[in-house]
């Protein structure tokens, strides 16, 4: 499957985090690109901050490439945190019960205050 037109995903990385900011609709036709990226960033070894602020629908398929990112991420020691206040994506997190697991966070602010000077927890 193509992604579609409007979604996008965009890795930028600093000494200690990797941002992944995606825009658009996250569905099963981009979700395994998704969790590709996820992935990668884990793999940086840095703290993992998703940004989902632009992510206007999130399926089945993105919830569980977030959960396989933050998997990966707990057993490498990274934090991984996502920022969104987006209905669409919060409220399937709370239905599922995945507010337990994932650390949604308003904004990168308060992301970026969540790893702490220097990016340390």
């Amino acid at each position: 499957m193509t992604a579609p037109p409007d979604f996008a995903i965009e890795i930028t990385s600093t000494a200690t985090e990797t941002l992944v900011s995606a825009v658009g609709e996250i569905d099963s036709a981009v979700s395994a690109r998704l969790s590709d990226q996820l992935a990668a960033a884990v793999a940086t070894g840095r703290h993992v901050v998703v940004d989902l602020s632009a992510v206007t629908f999130c399926d089945s398929s993105g919830l569980t490439a977030l959960i396989r990112g933050h998997t990966a991420a707990e057993a490498a020691g990274t934090k991984f945190l996502v920022v969104t206040e987006q209905r669409a994506i919060t409220r399937p997190i709370a239905l599922l019960g995945l507010a337990d697991v994932l650390r949604i966070l308003p904004d990168l602010a308060a992301a970026r205050a969540a790893l702490g000077p220097g990016g340390r927890a």
